[in-house]
């Protein structure tokens, strides 16, 4: 496929036939130093986060609608060996500047390690349809993911193992009850990732993701795996404004939620257009490709509230949000009362955050 562009043309391959695990296993075990280039002279910050992680597996059949992922990795889980990545673990003890700490094992979503669908190998990925744990002929269990992390922890010279790259809450929630147990136990250092990005089920099924029903059974089943502990763990919650369909409405409700459930986080996504993905393709038509319906798209003023409403606490959005609340008709968020985002009147000091009503306690922003 061929997309002109004003001073070139870029040309889209057909995907690459999805690697075997031993191919696999091959180009990841390539004597890579794990440093910044010779050419370098200063050091490289970027480099450090994730000098000694390792890559478990290439691919993703999430489908989110606004992730490219799947149209340069494919919807194909392609998966290294247990043993490759034992060698490539034990390789890092030796290396100058390991300390034992392995800051992330996983891939798109860590927990897609090894999950595979016997489809994959005569037809490839259903063209009709989306991969995920209701389809009976994907395979969910999480062993193979359970024994990698267990030769992991084995080896001597590594203290830790941790999952840094996140997981797909959906997947969890069919894995073996012991997956998410092991993991809080061992490979949760303070901070779960997941990515809800909505709470609305219309936006959330626009977006290809879990509905709220599947946050909320996951959060249920992490909050009881926090009983007892003696250092707590929380989730962080990915979360994204301004994605197409997305109204002042849906972005208030999210915003309730934030404040109701404690989830408030610094760091939050706007919506960006990425080439190749179908919620781009609905940004630049106003038409939903899959049913030909339009499509309500945030932009310009308005995108600029929804950002704003997810950080509805910080002074600096706060004639935004209130620009906002006044156009959608919920000036009942305005004023002094508890279940209000932002206080009336003039511009002046905001009070303290009120505590969360929610399972737990606020959420420190990624």
């Amino acid at each position: 496929m061929a997309q002109p562009h004003p001073k070139t043309v870029v040309v889209q391959n057909p995907p690459p036939i999805p690697f075997t695990p031993r191919e696999l296993d091959r180009i990841y075990e390539l004597p890579y130093a794990r440093r910044e280039h010779p050419s370098y002279r200063a050091p490289v910050p970027a480099l450090e986060p994730v000098r000694f992680s390792i890559t478990t597996h290439r691919g993703c059949f999430g489908d989110c609608s606004f992730c490219a992922i799947a149209c340069h990795q494919g919807r194909i889980v392609q998966s290294r060996t247990v043993e490759s990545i034992v060698r490539e673990a034990e390789r890092m003890t030796r290396m100058p500047g390991f300390r034992g700490v392995i800051p992330d094992v996983g891939g798109p979503s860590a927990n897609m390690y090894g999950l595979s669908c016997p489809l994959w190998e005569s037809t490839g990925a259903c063209p009709d349809r989306r991969c995920g744990p209701d389809c009976p002929s994907l395979a969910t269990s999480h062993a193979l993911q359970l024994d990698l992390l267990r030769r992991l922890r084995a080896i001597p010279g590594v203290r830790r193992v941790s999952i840094g790259s996140g997981i797909r809450h959906d997947l969890a929630l069919a894995a073996e009850p012991e997956y998410l147990d092991v993991l809080c136990r061992h490979h949760v250092s303070g901070h779960l990732k997941v990515a809800p990005e909505h709470v609305c089920d219309a936006v959330t099924a626009l977006m290809h993701k879990p509905g709220r029903a599947a946050f909320e059974a996951f959060r249920a089943r992490f909050e009881v795996l926090q009983e007892g502990r003696e250092r707590r763990q929380y989730l962080l919650p990915y979360l994204m404004s301004g994605h197409p369909g997305c109204t002042l409405t849906e972005m208030i409700e999210l915003a309730e939620y934030i404040r109701d459930e404690g989830l408030y986080t610094e760091q939050v996504q706007d919506f960006t257009p990425t080439p190749m993905t179908l919620a781009t393709a609905i940004y630049a038509t106003g038409i939903d490709p899959e049913t030909g319906h339009e499509i309500h798209v945030p932009r310009g003023r308005e995108k600029q509230i929804q950002r704003a409403l997810l950080h509805y606490r910080d002074e600096r959005n706060r004639e935004l949000v209130l620009e906002g609340l006044r156009e959608a008709g919920r000036t009942d968020l305005i004023g002094p009362g508890e279940e209000c985002l932002v206080p009336g009147g003039p511009t002046g000091p905001r009070t303290a955050p009120r505590a969360s009503r929610g399972r737990r306690g606020p959420t420190p922003g990624r």
